[in-house]
């Protein structure tokens, strides 16, 4: 495993210069999507230190006399919810518990009575809809911050989305308020299904789903849960391509060891690891990831920094992994 020491060892580096000594992002201290994963990416890179800097400088700088976190112009709710996730699980493991109360509190209110999945404007009807992806990330925020109701109604939300689709060859992964799932792709770039017959598809769109799953497991103490985790990996291995290969595999490797710690199930691992090597492949000079789209149409230094963090999600899990 020390091709994957080494790689984490370049993403360490580049976090240490990109923060400042009072855990500031030096490319825009004042955005919030510079601090949304790099604190539990400082936690897998070791760098607990440069971790606890960067949620200090949160709590006294981006978070108001109220305990709110402010959403930049421009950012979608969803997505600064779910950012706030992350930010929340970084900041549990680094003991920074007064941003992570403020983070959960936050998160939790966004739970409406209805499906357990987490409700926001979707698609160009602006019909509120719930999406697993986003869903189960905000679900670890829930996990992270003890919000166990919260957390339980997610997981359950997600076995009934998987169940009612088994064995179908498009798991369409939205449903409406009415519980009723959206049985058509979204318009866009997301592709809200996962479609076993089409090209590419997007596994990271299920990583955060394993890992809700898998804390669901732990904090409400249910392994029936570990079960519906599973379900969703064999989902997106049971595509006619290796995953391991698809541009936005990125995280999903970091989700199945995350399954395999409870499991021990070999092949989680050994599926991790080829999805890592090929990131390895990919790993750029200065320690981070592109997609290829932004290489040919390059995007602001956050999106990049975004995609990168999950790539790194799988690469120092993997470093972990031995040792």
């Amino acid at each position: 495993m020390i091709e994957f020491r080494e790689s984490s060892e370049k993403i360490r580096q580049w976090l240490r210069a990109h923060y400042d000594a009072d855990g500031s992002s030096t490319i825009d201290p004042s955005d919030i999507r510079y601090y949304y994963k790099t604190p539990y990416l400082c936690v897998l890179t070791g760098e607990r230190t440069l971790g606890k800097r960067i949620t200090t400088f949160c709590m006294k700088n981006l978070v108001d006399g109220e305990g709110r976190v402010a959403r930049p112009a421009g950012v979608a709710p969803k997505n600064h919810a779910y950012g706030c996730a992350w930010l929340a699980l970084g900041a549990t493991i680094l003991e920074r518990f007064d941003l992570a109360e403020c983070l959960g509190e936050y998160l939790v209110n966004l739970q409406n009575p209805g499906p357990g999945g987490i409700f926001f404007p979707d698609g160009e009807d602006g019909e509120e809809r719930a999406e697993v992806c986003f869903s189960a990330g905000i679900g670890m925020g829930f996990a992270a911050t003890g919000r166990n109701e919260a957390l339980r109604r997610v997981a359950d939300w997600l076995r009934l989305m998987i169940e009612e689709q088994a064995g179908a060859e498009c798991y369409f992964n939205r449903c409406r308020r009415d519980g009723t799932i959206v049985r058509e792709p979204a318009a866009g770039v997301w592709h809200k299904n996962y479609d076993l017959r089409a090209d590419q598809q997007r596994p990271a769109n299920y990583a955060t789903v394993v890992a809700a799953l898998v804390w669901a497991s732990r904090r409400l103490r249910d392994k029936s849960y570990l079960a519906t985790a599973g379900q969703y990996v064999d989902l997106v291995y049971n595509h006619q391509s290796d995953p391991s290969h698809f541009t936005f595999a990125s995280k999903f490797g970091w989700a199945m060891l995350t399954l395999y710690e409870d499991t021990g199930n070999d092949d989680l691992q050994q599926r991790a690891v080829r999805l890592g090597r090929v990131h390895l492949e990919r790993q750029e000079a200065d320690g981070l990831w592109s997609t290829p789209g932004m290489i040919e149409n390059p995007v602001p230094a956050f999106a990049r920094l975004s995609y990168a963090c999950d790539c790194a999600a799988t690469v120092c899990a993997l470093a972990l992994l031995g040792g």
